[in-house]
């Protein structure tokens, strides 16, 4: 069995789940997810768009925040870093209070780019979820809840 059960919902009563089950969810979600970050037509590789996605939503933030963050080791986010820099979608500024660090934000032309890389994402998703049936369409969106809260630590 696996992981023995799952939980259904916090609160209810345990929903039995098979190895199968929970091997073919998390591949499932594996490869989706993979998919999605894979629709980026030209430019950014997967590293690079995950740091400028990361400054995104942590900016401003430090490169070590970000080492830590991404799970990598220093020089590597400062490979990436430098990377953006030269691209022009990132800022580096010191910071104000601590001249010792320094403070990285996204440029326009950075927000720009990942808008740009959302908007690609959210075609392919759009264009792929019509071959689902009406059936289909209303199980998922039900489930987003519940994957919400995978995805979330904090919850």
């Amino acid at each position: 069995m696996g992981y023995g059960s799952a939980q259904a919902s916090a609160g209810n009563d345990p929903a039995p789940i098979s190895h199968e089950e929970l091997t073919r969810l998390r591949m499932a979600i594996g490869r989706l997810g993979r998919v999605l970050r894979q629709q980026n037509d030209e430019g950014l590789s997967y590293a690079l768009i995950s740091v400028l996605f990361n400054v995104a939503r942590n900016q401003p933030t430090t490169a070590g925040d970000l080492a830590t963050s991404e799970g990598v080791s220093p020089p590597s986010v400062t490979r990436s870093l430098n990377r953006l820099y030269d691209l022009g979608l990132i800022s580096r500024e010191q910071d104000s209070v601590d001249r010792r660090t320094t403070l990285i934000r996204l440029t326009h032309a950075g927000m720009l780019e990942r808008a740009r890389i959302l908007r690609s994402r959210e075609v392919w998703l759009s264009e792929h979820l019509k071959r689902l049936s009406p059936e289909e369409l209303t199980a998922l969106l039900r489930a987003v809840p519940a994957l919400e809260r995978l995805g979330d630590p904090e919850r």
